[in-house]
């Protein structure tokens, strides 16, 4: 999600830098595809363009591409785009960034290869940067209850059930549709709170993800979408990442029972329209059986049986580190953050584990690939195991700004505190 040295670019005419004048190519490439999908759609879609001043990044360089200059001076004209290096505090992530007083399209390098996938991810970046305009909020709830046991093995007939309805047609499609909508409800029934915390995501990641589809797959998006669906079966983690499955899915199977859902969506979700004009039965305690029998649901319990074994173990771990053990807890105030939506396990009491993330704050940048957690309440992110100066551990590394100092604890606990408050109990 989100020095100030210029990039040369003199070394494009030079034989030195043949990838650098490549990524300019590809970049100016792939913009030009964004605005061909613009004026394909015509603002038909949503009611607005959704195109708009864009950057594409090599995250691991800052080294960027944007479609026009910035208000800092970073980027410099080439005739082909305007190229820079971000400067640190710019986020990085495929998303929209507020930047340098503009609202951006942001795409991390390399873009897919595949012409198709290339295009439904800038469509999906662009849903985001007109999101604001549009009425959706950006917040995401836990959907913590997605990493136990029944949630998933619902959830995942609800994917298999989307999967037949996009590859059916006519009585078929709608059938299936219905099946998914009653995973979905037994889902909701199971675990209170789920719809509402769901819905946060439906209605961020899912409706990005229903535009990227929709004006980026071409002829083919309903199997686009199903094919998206089966990638999704088993996956890792799904408390962040659910509605990149379904949200293309339940935004097609609108479109043809009811065209103009998009501007009367209001409050809703995709799903919860499309659950009023088909109307399933959720209260048939039998449907719901034979469904689950339909798309293999002693095959999915059974698989997600024995990963709740694993996952015992694994939160056990987890927990021994974060909670128990020596670690570094660091105070969330100013937050800004990146992170794989992939890569997070709830841990039920203490917060969620990100596999890789990139949290920077008042006190400086917190950069792990091998995990940190977040507490439930958002008001400290923990890492675990610091070496003697409590700067680093396992993959992870912490900078700190100047102002800010560690302040070991007799609890085990490293925190961060301002030099000021540091002097003062002295």
């Amino acid at each position: 999600m989100r020095m100030l040295a210029i990039f040369v670019l003199a070394a494009f005419t030079s034989l030195t830098a043949p990838a650098m004048a490549q990524d300019v190519m590809a970049s100016s490439a792939a913009y030009r595809e964004l605005q061909e999908i613009c004026a394909e759609d015509r603002g038909r879609l949503w009611g607005v363009d959704l195109c708009g001043p864009t950057i594409i990044v090599d995250p691991a360089t800052r080294a960027a591409w944007a479609s026009e200059s910035d208000s800092l001076g970073v980027f410099t004209n080439t005739g082909a785009g305007w190229v820079g290096t971000l400067p640190a505090d710019a986020p990085l992530a495929n998303t929209a960034v507020e930047w340098a007083a503009r609202r951006w399209i942001m795409l991390l390098s390399p873009l897919p290869t595949d012409q198709t996938d290339r295009r439904v991810l800038l469509a999906h970046e662009a849903w985001h940067r007109a999101q604001p305009q549009l009425g959706f909020a950006s917040t995401n709830a836990a959907n913590a209850h997605l990493d136990q046991e029944r949630a998933r093995v619902l959830l995942r007939l609800e994917f298999r059930a989307l999967a037949t309805a996009l590859r059916s047609r006519g009585r078929a499609r709608d059938n299936a549709a219905r099946e998914a909508l009653l995973f979905r409800s037994a889902r909701h029934v199971a675990f209170p709170g789920a719809a509402a915390e769901e819905a946060m995501l439906d209605r961020n990641e899912g409706l990005a993800a229903y535009t990227g589809v929709r004006l980026g797959a071409g002829e083919n998006t309903d199997l686009y979408a199903a094919r998206i669906l089966d990638e999704f079966d088993n996956h890792e983690a799904y408390s962040r990442a659910f509605a990149y499955a379904n949200g293309p899915a339940y935004g097609l199977l609108l479109d043809r029972a009811q065209p103009n859902w998009r501007s009367e969506i209001g409050p809703n979700t995709p799903a919860n329209l499309l659950a009023a004009i088909l109307r399933p039965r959720t209260e048939d305690r039998r449907r719901l059986t034979e469904a689950t029998a339909r798309y293999g649901g002693a095959e999915v319990a059974a698989a997600e049986r024995s990963r709740a074994q694993s996952m015992a173990a694994r939160l056990a771990d987890l927990r021994r580190l974060y909670a128990e053990s020596p670690r570094l807890e660091l105070p969330l105030i100013a937050m800004r953050m990146e992170f794989n939506p992939n890569q997070i396990t709830a841990i039920p009491g203490l917060g969620s584990f990100y596999g890789t993330l990139t949290i920077r704050d008042s006190w400086g940048e917190l950069r792990t690939t091998e995990g940190a957690v977040i507490a439930s309440d958002y008001q400290r992110v923990i890492a675990a195991s610091p070496d003697a100066s409590g700067l680093t551990g396992p993959g992870w590394v912490l900078t700190l700004t100047p102002g800010y100092q560690l302040a070991p604890a007799a609890d085990g606990v490293i925190r961060v505190i301002p030099v000021a408050d540091a002097d003062r109990t002295r």
